[in-house]
């Protein structure tokens, strides 16, 4: 009997324990992501929205690259231009992923027509992207080109050398699951 009820307390005792932990770490979660949100906005999927955008990059990048001020204040009238002049196609873009929804994808004259659609957006949005990119090297000098274009060269290295590990991780997964 007395065994009995030893076991009996025990687990009573480890269920409350672990319960009311879960329980603790649980409002304290909850408590700690409404204080993030509130001060961050609240905009955790949408694109850039607690990192502010583009923002803090073109910070690091205009420090990296020893940009002047006048550079400075150049760069950002192009991307509160650019910001402006794209905001036409970003809706469109938005009114496309929306019509992508309500589409009866049995119809095939209608996913034609959104595809089309699709596609001649995503070339001005290239275009427009493109053109922004050609305004930025505008006001570099060459020796900041130079240093940009290194740049560009150590992130790809970087970038496809995370890639190599993805694949080996991944190949070795799949050896694993053989």
């Amino acid at each position: 009997m007395k065994k009995t009820n030893l076991i009996l307390a025990t687990i009573l005792a480890s269920v409350v324990g672990f319960g009311s932990g879960a329980a603790m770490a649980e409002s304290n979660g909850e408590r700690m992501w409404k204080q993030h949100s509130e001060s961050h906005g609240g905009k955790h999927g949408k694109r850039g929205g607690r990192h502010g955008g583009g923002k803090h990059m073109m910070k690091r990048m205009a420090k990296k690259l020893d940009l002047t001020d006048a550079q400075k204040i150049e760069m950002k009238s192009l991307r509160e231009t650019q910001k402006a002049d794209n905001q036409v196609l970003r809706d469109q873009m938005k009114q496309l992923r929306q019509d992508i929804q309500s589409l009866d994808r049995n119809d095939g004259t209608a996913v034609q027509a959104i595809a089309v659609r699709k596609g001649a957006l995503a070339q001005e949005m290239f275009v427009a992207r493109n053109t922004a990119r050609l305004a930025f090297e505008g006001i570099l000098t060459d020796v900041q080109k130079a240093k940009l274009t290194v740049m560009k060269a150590e992130r790809q290295e970087k970038r496809a050398e995370r890639m190599k590990k993805r694949m080996e991780r991944k190949a070795a997964k799949e050896a694993d699951a053989s």
